[in-house]
């Protein structure tokens, strides 16, 4: 693979806040217009936030899925110290700095059965490859975790559940036809 094929596909944007939805556990979703960056963005890259004028040093953060037709991305993070408690503060319609996307995302191949897993920061990678596959015949299966509930629903007891102490599944994925 060439290491250096992502190059000139990294831009600075000015982004506008569309959604920014609180979670529990301080958890967030932001959604960003940037026709740009959906369309770039590969699964398991990143962006580079800047969250206020107050803090010089941008915040990593992984792209959890884009939605080409709309030009938007949406970002999944939780608040651990002040710059992610700033970002929390910042509202709809402001507008973001943002470097991206960052990384060399994830190869698909034919030759394996995709097993997804990922906690915590390892998510929204996760999901942003499930969205990948979604219409195509890789099938994957997904395995979060989270120490708090996040957008989850309480469904896999309604399917016999094979983990008694996982109880939630992830709407998103499930919309899709995701097996999470």
């Amino acid at each position: 693979m060439d290491n250096k094929a992502h190059r000139g596909s990294i831009q600075v944007l000015d982004c506008q806040i569309l959604a920014h939805y609180q979670f529990e556990g301080d958890q967030y979703i932001l959604t960003l217009d940037s026709p740009e960056i959906a369309k770039a963005t590969k699964p398991g890259q990143f962006v580079h936030i800047t969250v206020s004028d107050s803090l010089a040093m941008r915040r990593p953060i992984s792209i959890m899925s884009v939605d080409t037709d709309n030009g938007t991305f949406d970002l999944l993070y939780k608040v651990v110290g002040e710059g992610t408690r700033q970002l929390a503060e910042r509202k709809i319609g402001e507008v973001l700095s943002i470097i991206g996307p960052i990384g060399n995302g994830f190869e698909l191949t034919d030759k394996k059965l995709p097993l997804l897993i990922g906690g915590g920061v390892g998510m929204p990678p996760m999901i942003a490859i499930a969205q990948q596959m979604k219409d195509t015949n890789h099938d994957p299966f997904v395995i979060l975790g989270s120490e708090v509930p996040f957008p989850f629903t309480p469904e896999l007891s309604k399917i016999g559940n094979p983990c008694p102490n996982a109880s939630h599944t992830m709407p998103l994925l499930e919309e899709w036809n995701v097996a999470c």
